[in-house]
């Protein structure tokens, strides 16, 4: 069951990163993920208070569970916006090269970069999604 919850998240986290991303503005997504860190704390603290007012005891497997699924969906969250951040910083770093250092766009690095624009937000893409995916094994298979 772990093993499937694993993979259930890296699924969900492979969703966001390489298609949901793309059909929204770096503008929203800026605002949406820090924003869900808290709303996602604040959604896990629900069943807890229910569960207190119905006096219904908590198990380990139901602890380790809502825990793994709260901690799952912060580490998503964190590590699409951390990715989106990358994004912005070599977006910033090109037009800046393009507005005041329009003599040199033919020398290296900056040739480089902005030749491979798109293979380097997909290879940090990657990066981040390998990183989530271990945190992830981590939470749900880790001991």
């Amino acid at each position: 069951m772990k093993i499937l919850c694993w993979l259930i998240f890296i699924g969900f986290n492979s969703l966001i990163m390489f298609v949901l991303i793309k059909k929204f503005e770096r503008a929203f997504l800026m605002k949406l993920f820090p924003a869900c860190v808290p709303v996602i704390l604040i959604v896990s603290i629900l069943p807890m208070v229910i569960r207190w007012l119905l006096h219904v005891p908590s198990g380990q497997v139901f602890r380790f569970y809502f825990l793994s699924i709260v901690f799952s969906l912060i580490i998503i969250c964190l590590t699409n916006f951390v990715n989106q951040v990358f994004f912005y910083m070599l977006d910033e770093v090109l037009s800046f090269h393009r507005q005041n250092n329009s003599a040199n766009l033919n020398r290296q690095p900056i040739k480089f970069f902005i030749e491979h624009q798109s293979g380097l937000r997909l290879a940090s893409t990657i990066v981040w999604f390998l990183g989530s995916s271990l945190m992830l094994y981590g939470i749900w298979l880790g001991k």
